[in-house]
C-alpha cells in the first residue's frame, strides 16, 4: 500500500477508469517511458496522482490527432513553456485542417441527400417549371465541341482541379450548352463542364447561374442519350409562348452512387425562361 500521506493517489485500474482508458495502456506507456506512475508500492502496484490526469488527457488528445507516441515522449522529455506553446500552435493547426475536412464531408452528405430527394420528387420525362435561387459554379476550360476526344481531357483536368482545391461538395459535375448551340439543336456540343459549390474559397473565380424561373425535364437512363429530352423541353417552352434565356444546364440527380443500374440514373436538364 502507498504511504499514508499519499492516500489520495489512485490505483492503476481506478485511474484508467477516470481517464476512459485501460490498465494495459497505462502499463504500455510506463514501459516505453512515456507516462510513469507517481508511485510504485512495495507490492509492485502502480499508483497515479490527481495531478497526472491533465498530463494523460493531453497525451490522449495528441495521440488521437495522429501524433506518434515517440514524438509525444520526445516533447515530454524536454517540456517547457516555449515548447508547449509551439506544440499547441502546431496541433491547433491540425485540428483546424481536420475540422475543415469534416465540414466538407458534412456538406457533401447534405448535398447528396438534397439531390436524392430531388430525384424522388420529379416525374421523369415530364417537363416542369421551378423558381431557382442563384448557384455558384466552378467552370472548366471551354470545350465548344461535340467530339468526346476534345471534351474528355478538359473534363479530367477539371475534376483533378476540383479535387486538388477541395471543391467537391457532393455535386456531380455537369455540362453547360450555350444558347446558340441549344437553339441550333447541337445538344452534344458542350460549352464547358461545371461543378457547383456552396462555399467557394476567397479569390476563386466562379460563374453565377442566375436566379429565376426555369423549365426543366428529368431524363432517366443514359445521360448521353438526351436528344429527345432536349427536344421535348424546347417544344414545351414554345407551346407556353415562352423562350429560353441563357445557357442550358445538364446535371445529375441520381448517379453511380445512388443506383447500381445505369438505366435508373436521373439527370436534370434545365434552362431559364421568360
Amino acid at each position: 500500500m502507498p504511504e499514508k500521506e499519499n492516500v489520495s493517489r489512485l490505483r492503476a485500474a481506478d485511474f484508467a477508469r477516470i481517464c476512459g482508458t485501460n490498465k494495459r495502456t497505462l502499463h504500455h506507456y510506463d514501459q516505453i517511458g512515456l507516462f510513469a506512475p507517481a508511485l510504485r508500492g512495495e507490492n509492485g502496484y502502480r499508483y497515479y496522482s490527481q495531478e497526472q490526469y491533465d498530463v494523460f488527457m493531453v497525451i490522449a488528445a495528441l495521440k488521437e490527432l495522429g501524433m506518434p507516441l515517440l514524438d509525444i515522449k520526445a516533447y515530454l522529455d524536454r517540456r517547457d513553456p516555449e515548447r508547449l506553446s509551439a506544440l499547441l500552435d502546431q496541433q491547433e493547426a491540425e485540428v483546424e485542417r481536420g475540422l475543415a475536412q469534416l465540414r466538407r464531408i458534412q456538406t457533401m452528405i447534405r448535398t447528396k441527400r438534397k439531390l436524392l430527394e430531388q430525384g424522388r420528387r420529379v416525374v421523369c420525362g415530364q417537363v416542369f417549371f421551378e423558381v431557382c435561387p442563384p448557384a455558384l459554379l466552378i467552370l472548366s476550360d471551354p470545350i465548344r465541341s461535340a467530339d468526346p476526344a476534345v471534351a474528355a481531357p478538359i473534363l479530367y483536368a477539371h475534376l483533378a482541379r476540383c479535387h486538388r482545391e477541395g471543391w467537391n461538395e457532393g455535386y456531380p459535375f455537369g455540362a453547360m450548352i450555350s444558347a446558340e448551340s441549344l437553339a441550333a439543336g447541337r445538344f452534344d456540343e458542350y460549352a464547358c463542364y461545371f461543378t457547383q459549390v456552396e462555399h467557394p474559397s476567397a479569390g476563386v473565380p466562379v460563374f453565377e447561374k442566375p436566379a429565376g424561373r426555369y423549365a426543366a425535364i428529368c431524363l432517366q437512363g443514359d445521360y448521353h442519350r438526351a436528344r429527345g429530352a432536349y427536344r421535348q423541353l424546347l417544344e414545351e417552352i414554345s407551346a407556353r409562348c415562352l423562350r429560353p434565356v441563357g445557357c442550358c444546364y445538364k446535371e445529375g440527380l441520381w448517379d453511380e452512387i445512388a443506383q447500381r443500374d445505369p438505366a435508373q440514373y436521373r439527370t436534370k436538364i434545365s434552362v431559364a425562361v421568360e
